[in-house]
């Protein structure tokens, strides 16, 4: 016989009374007891289960919970209850129906909406997630936890303004939001604020002093302000107070990897990826270093887990590609190729523009990325450092991490040298240590001024070319290894250019005013590939060093050639190569008989893969020889000189290698296209008087090349007009570039004293 009603109600009070005074351990025992007596009774469910939730048994909590929405039907908070225990127990169908009747019973219940928003977030269901987030705050838009989950929902999106807005609004509803500061403090940092995220992270610290997630977003901040010391120090205080907190070793990873202090990132790297092993960006990290390290094989495991953790992760997608391409892995390359290129037109994530350059992609592709990349970095914010003095001379800056034994620096050394000092004043700005080399020497000596700025703040290397009033700055970098475009976007010049280290675009003028090109490889009709006013040299954008040293020619056998037979030659990166081209190169040596295809030694993987991609396109291997790398580029220059004609890459055409292969006499076959980096083998042979070794596809190119390979009287006849009278062709005469260079500086700067910008054309004698 049950009890009477009263006692029923007696009971529940009681529990009510157990529950305000948080004695879950007597809530549980009184709800069991009263359970026995009257098994059908919702409400001592629906007690028995809360509790069991409070004291941690959540799928115990979970039977019970069911046991009370099953008599409760019509009881809300029983199915907003069951539909965080299913949560918790990942039963996400569960917690999302049980949810969704809540909603139907109460529509304006804030819990309710909260909570299936977590779950569709959960779920990846993004957009529902979001709109139920939206629909809780308009129910009540003082719920910071809501505000919260939605910044943390549109942070994973990448909608940094939108997620900095909740964040905020989580700190206005609740000012003591640890949680809600700490993440903001990591968008600031995201979008490039580190000073802003300075000031938010110091104040969630001023509440919690051993906040671990707070210090290490402030690493991020000092980092990104470029107070190392400070930064690792934060860093290795977050590990101290969370020796788990894999971010923490991650983010000091990446900073002491840029110092080169290489032992110390791989060791906190290896840590990251223990401590978290689906923790994408390390694992990417990781693979950067080992690609770094010359570890190609461990860079692409690396690259290939991150993907597996984030099969979004559009950067690890980039570094995939580009290692891909250097292994000369196009079966996996095929696979990856057209992924990257679908992510990259819908706008998803970040792409490294130099990767781009490598790839079949449209101009637009290549100053879309570019863009992109800048305004994520916030590249493009800063006002002008200071106004520059006023000089006698021209004051040109020159700003690269390239000063040193390197292909840049070998094309422009002899340009510095032959400076007119009467009407310019030189300075380079150095972001990279000496290396001890000829070259660097070189440099230094052609320079009025040589500053180093490795190690110098952005501010601090802005305030510098600006106080030496350099009136027109030139970076060499572009988005190469090294470069600073923090520098570029503090505007120390009046006039900035970027010039010859990258061959497209910074993406917007705010960056750079000019990029210096010529007629062929940035026409005038293209200059809606560049976010830059074109400015054209008459001849090409490429100088070279006349200067520059050749050994004693090597026999054949000496450079490990076999003595007869015809020698094509392609000195470029293997990341230049690409199965389209390699089609052709072994239709030419089948065409060919006894000739033989000279390529750089990459490391063995490459090595390999190329041997095996002949092998399928019925070329003997052996047919391909690699030449290993000399330490020496006289030696180098020497050897190549060997060879009887250069076979130019596609759509990454051929550049230092190019003007090397010009230099010793060896003709070279290109094709054009319609990127910068496409035009280039074309613009050098324009420059050299053999237009008619440039065509425009894949099938004039090869019938040309296999045309050259029969005819060796052409093939002298080329060797003869490269070699005699060498440094008269546009392209090697260094003093008439010089010129012409300076011209092109002296009309930058009329224009921009008259406050205009407009295209400069040739002009006057070139």
């Amino acid at each position: 016989m049950s009890e009477p009603g009263d006692a029923r109600i007696v009971g529940r009070e009681s529990l009510v009374t157990l529950f305000a005074q948080g004695r879950f351990a007597d809530v549980e025992e009184q709800a069991r007891l009263l359970l026995a007596r009257h098994p059908d009774d919702g409400f001592f469910w629906k007690a028995l289960g809360v509790a069991l939730q409070a004291r941690g048994g959540v799928a115990e909590a979970a039977m019970a919970m069911e046991r009370a929405v099953e008599l409760q039907p019509d009881d809300g908070q029983g199915w907003i209850n069951l539909g965080i225990l299913c949560q918790k127990l990942g039963r996400l169908d569960g917690a999302e129906g049980a949810l969704r009747r809540a909603l139907t019973l109460d529509p304006g219940s804030v819990a309710a909406c909260f909570n299936l928003a977590n779950v569709l977030a959960a779920r990846q269901r993004s957009g529902e997630a979001e709109a139920a987030y939206r629909q809780a705050l308009r129910l009540n838009p003082e719920q910071a936890d809501v505000h919260f989950n939605l910044g943390v929902l549109l942070h994973g999106l990448d909608r940094l303004p939108e997620a900095e807005e909740a964040f905020r609004a989580a700190i206005r509803c609740r000012p003591d939001h640890l949680q809600a500061r700490g993440n903001l403090g990591k968008v600031l940092n995201e979008s490039n604020r580190p000073i802003e995220a300075e000031k938010v992270l110091g104040e969630a610290l001023r509440l919690q002093p051993e906040y671990a997630e707070a210090i290490n977003n402030l690493g991020v901040s000092l980092n990104l302000q470029q107070r190392g010391t400070e930064a690792e120090a934060a860093w290795r205080e977050a590990m101290r107070i969370d020796p788990g907190m894999a971010g923490a070793f991650n983010n000091l990873g990446v900073m002491l990897a840029g110092q080169d202090r290489v032992t110390e990132a791989e060791a906190l790297y290896r840590e990251a990826v223990r401590l978290a092993p689906m923790e994408a960006g390390a694992w990417r990290n990781l693979g950067n270093l080992c690609w770094d390290r010359g570890d190609l094989a461990e860079s692409l495991t690396c690259y290939r887990r991150a993907l597996a953790i984030r099969p979004d992760f559009q950067g690890a997608l980039s570094d995939l590609t580009y290692a891909l391409m250097y292994a000369c892995d196009w079966p996996a390359l095929a696979e990856v190729l057209p992924v990257l290129q679908e992510g990259l037109r819908a706008g998803r994530g970040e792409v490294s523009p130099f990767k781009l350059l490598f790839l079949p992609v449209t101009p637009l592709d290549q100053r879309t990325a570019a863009t992109r990349y800048c305004a994520r970095h916030n590249f493009m914010a800063a006002p002008a450092v200071v106004a520059p003095r006023p000089a006698r001379r021209l004051r040109i800056g020159y700003l690269s991490s390239d000063f040193r034994e390197h292909a840049v620096a070998s094309l422009l050394v002899e340009v510095l040298e032959r400076h007119d000092r009467e009407r310019f004043e030189i300075f380079a700005y150095s972001n990279t240590a000496d290396d001890g080399s000829t070259l660097r020497a070189r440099i230094v000596a052609a320079c009025d001024h040589f500053r180093p700025v490795h190690g110098l703040a952005d501010p601090v290397a802005a305030r510098c070319i600006a106080e030496d009033g350099v009136e027109i700055l030139v970076d060499l970098q572009g988005f190469t290894k090294g470069s600073r475009l923090g520098i570029l976007a503090l505007r120390p010049a009046p006039v900035q250019v970027t010039w010859l280290g990258y061959p497209g675009t910074l993406g917007d003028a705010r960056l750079a005013d000019y990029l210096i090109g010529d007629p062929i490889v940035t026409p005038p009709e293209h200059a809606g590939h560049f976010g830059e006013t074109l400015a054209l040299l008459p001849h090409c954008y490429q100088p070279n060093d006349r200067k520059r040293r050749t050994a004693a020619i090597p026999t054949r056998s000496m450079a490990g050639l076999p003595e007869e037979g015809l020698v094509f030659c392609s000195f470029n990166q293997g990341v230049k190569f690409n199965p389209e081209s390699f089609d052709l190169w072994c239709q030419l040596l089948r065409a060919v008989p006894e000739s033989r295809l000279w390529l750089p030694d990459q490391g063995s993987v490459p090595v390999d893969r190329l041997r095996g991609e002949a092998g399928l396109r019925e070329v003997d291997p052996e047919r391909l020889i690699f030449a290993p790398r000399l330490p020496d580029i006289a030696d180098h220059l020497a050897r190549l000189a060997l060879a009887d004609l250069a076979l130019d890459t596609f759509p990454y055409t051929s550049h230092t290698t190019g003007s090397d292969a010009l230099w010793v006499g060896v003709p070279l076959v290109t094709r054009i296209g319609e990127t910068f980096a496409s035009r280039v083998g074309a613009s050098l042979l324009h420059a050299v008087g053999l237009p008619e070794l440039v065509t425009t596809d894949w099938e004039g190119w090869f019938d040309l090349a296999l045309r050259l390979a029969r005819d060796p009287n052409r093939l002298q006849a080329i060797r003869r007009h490269l070699l005699q009278d060498r440094e008269r062709h546009p392209l090697f005469d260094t003093v008439r570039f010089t010129r012409n260079l300076e011209r092109l500086y002296g009309r930058m700067w009329e224009q921009y004293r008259a406050g205009r910008r407009e295209m400069l054309l040739p002009d006057g004698p070139s």
